[in-house]
């Protein structure tokens, strides 16, 4: 698909209300059935999948705060989230004592990307990477940005 017909239909999808209305409803499905798979997912239980889902709503959920809210805690609640599912994906076991934080950090993460559909369109790509990722078993921490991002001490200067 060429550039222009792909920025075209990018914003169709950002302006056209009944896209809009069917997207967030299709997400409201989605995280409905995420959800659930996060409760009734045993410990132990290599869940790639539901990692990959989790790493993709939440991977845009954590990039979209950190451009509207850079630096506040929903930022750094989302990006913790995200390590957490890389964590369990290397560890490749569920963790059901995650299930609340991760529930809550998915949950978070769909209402900014509904909120923000327009930032969160363009970070697709990165969500579908870091997802990808996940699903094959080759995420590690290194792809996700950790507490070093929301530093205030300035780089390269020592005390």
């Amino acid at each position: 698909m060429s550039r222009a017909k792909l920025r075209n239909r990018r914003e169709l999808c950002r302006s056209h209300p009944v896209a809009t209305a069917v997207a967030k409803a299709q997400m409201a499905s989605h995280m409905t059935t995420v959800s659930i798979a996060i409760y009734m997912t045993a410990d132990g239980e290599p869940a790639r999948d539901l990692l990959a889902h989790l790493g993709w709503v939440i991977g845009i959920g954590a990039e979209i705060a950190a451009v509207v809210a850079p630096g506040m805690a929903q930022a750094k609640r989302l990006h913790a989230a995200l390590r957490i599912v890389v964590q369990l994906s290397t560890d490749n076991a569920w963790q059901a004592a995650q299930a609340g934080v991760l529930s809550d950090a998915a949950t978070e993460a769909k209402d900014l990307l509904v909120a923000h559909a327009g930032i969160g369109f363009d970070l697709i790509p990165s969500g579908d990477y870091i997802a990808g990722r996940i699903r094959d078993g080759i995420a590690s921490l290194t792809d996700v940005a950790g507490a070093e991002i929301y530093s205030t001490e300035p780089k390269g200067v020592t005390g």
